[in-house]
């Protein structure tokens, strides 16, 4: 399957509403999206990815705690923006990137402190429900995961990013119970962090190759959104964006697609070392 041509390729949504909690001491202060990834803030290799898959728009949906360094961000990751640091700096300037053709938004969120709530504040201000979504602090250097996602699936399907099953993983993702053949299978249940116990047996009932990781990437379609909108509005607290879509897929076809590129987190801690060294010692690649 081709990717579509850059006229038809949906928008993005960069889901980047948290607080950082799991960072801790730190987060107060600085976004965790903005931690450096290989010389650069997270949120800069999210953008170079929604702009090598070919779309021409994505929007920031960041938590209103942070609002005051949004005007510095999007001058950052602005169109030319690295070219002109380095003429400031007597540079060589660099050389025009896809990054310069993407328009990117940056929108506070409203509503729950939750991820569906991230996801539709984005749909609401793109004005579409045919999109991708990226977790801001699920950084792939390479730049390559949602190009992967499009390639593999229908653009009319919703869809999710999945890491091959790793029992002592597990407790740290969502585990998707999958039926059908790599590499686009079809997502029967999902099983919220399951202790490692938990993981165990379910590697036992269902068979490793039926047995993905959840990652944080997803292809959203209007009769997905609609049904995550809906469900928001009927439930006393927002439920979990993975427990929502492994509830929709009940019903509904949604493809999980493996990729085995580690993806870097940037909600760990930092305990020791600088920032971008302990991020880079700490997801090693699962397998």
């Amino acid at each position: 399957m081709n990717l579509p041509t850059a006229s038809a390729v949906p928008p993005v949504v960069i889901a980047a509403g948290g607080l950082g909690t799991r960072v801790g001491s730190w987060s107060p202060y600085l976004p965790k999206e903005l931690r450096p990834v290989c010389g650069r803030p997270g949120l800069a290799h999210i953008v170079d990815e929604a702009a090598a898959l070919g779309s021409a728009h994505a929007v920031v949906v960041h938590h209103p705690y942070y609002t005051p360094l949004i005007d510095w961000t999007r001058q950052v990751l602005a169109p030319g923006a690295l070219a002109h640091y380095q003429t400031l700096t007597n540079q060589p300037p660099a050389q025009p990137s896809a990054a310069d053709c993407l328009q990117v938004d940056f929108i506070a969120q409203h509503g729950r402190y939750a991820d569906i709530t991230s996801v539709l504040n984005g749909a609401e201000h793109l004005r579409t429900g045919d999109f991708y979504v990226v977790f801001a602090d699920n950084v792939d250097p390479t730049h390559t995961a949602l190009s992967t996602l499009a390639k593999a699936t229908p653009l009319d399907t919703p869809a999710v990013l999945a890491a091959p099953f790793n029992v002592d993983a597990a407790s740290n993702y969502g585990v998707i119970v999958c039926t059908g053949d790599a590499p686009a299978q079809r997502m029967a249940g999902l099983i919220e962090k399951p202790d490692r116990e938990q993981a165990a047996l379910l590697e036992a009932e269902c068979g490793i190759a039926n047995l993905r990781l959840l990652q944080g990437r997803m292809r959203v379609t209007p009769g997905l959104l609609d049904y995550l909108a809906v469900g928001t509005r009927k439930a006393a607290s927002e439920p979990k964006l993975s427990l929502a879509l492994a509830s929709y897929a009940q019903s509904h076809r949604v493809d999980v697609v493996t990729s085995t590129q580690p993806f870097t987190d940037l909600g760990l801690p930092n305990t020791e070392g600088t920032v971008d060294d302990a991020i880079q010692t700490s997801m090693p690649a699962l397998g």
